[in-house]
């Protein structure tokens, strides 16, 4: 029986989570009730390793650096250039459990701005919209607060 893509990143979200949970003390029961699987499905992902954990980001980061070590690596049938938002979200649930998701968008988000494709766990589009924000707002101010301290001053 072959595992749909859907079920492969089911399995290792399942699988990450049942982790974490197990390493902060929760019981089969309850790993199993979370993640609405029996509890045989539980000792399952409990037997195999965990996936690696989301690893610190650097300062400087290179793409050489991480990009083989990435989850992407392991989906080659997925298109990470589409433009199609039904792929780009398969590829954003791949990034979601990859060990290097923080490294792979701090270069997204300073060195591969311009890349088309998922990078990060995010679309070029987003990519942009995140760095538009970081731009148009001043040190230390929130958005929320600015509207607000605008709508005081204009009543």
């Amino acid at each position: 029986m072959t595992q749909t893509h859907e079920q492969s990143v089911r399995f290792i979200s399942h699988r990450i989570t049942a982790h974490r949970m197990h390493r902060r003390g929760a019981s089969i029961d309850a790993i199993a009730d979370h993640l609405r699987v029996a509890k045989r499905s539980v000792h399952r992902y409990l037997a195999l390793e965990c996936p690696p954990e989301p690893q610190p980001v650097e300062a400087d980061v290179d793409l050489s650096d991480f990009y083989m070590k990435g989850a992407c690596g392991e989906f080659p049938e997925l298109d990470w250039t589409s433009r199609s938002s039904l792929q780009q979200a398969e590829c954003k649930a791949v990034c979601e459990h990859c060990p290097v998701l923080a490294q792979c968008r701090t270069w997204a988000l300073t060195k591969g701005r311009e890349e088309s494709g998922v990078w990060g766990g995010m679309t070029k589009e987003e990519r942009r919209r995140r760095l538009g924000r970081r731009r148009g707002r001043k040190s230390g101010q929130r958005s929320d607060v600015v509207a607000g301290a605008r709508e005081q001053g204009a009543a």
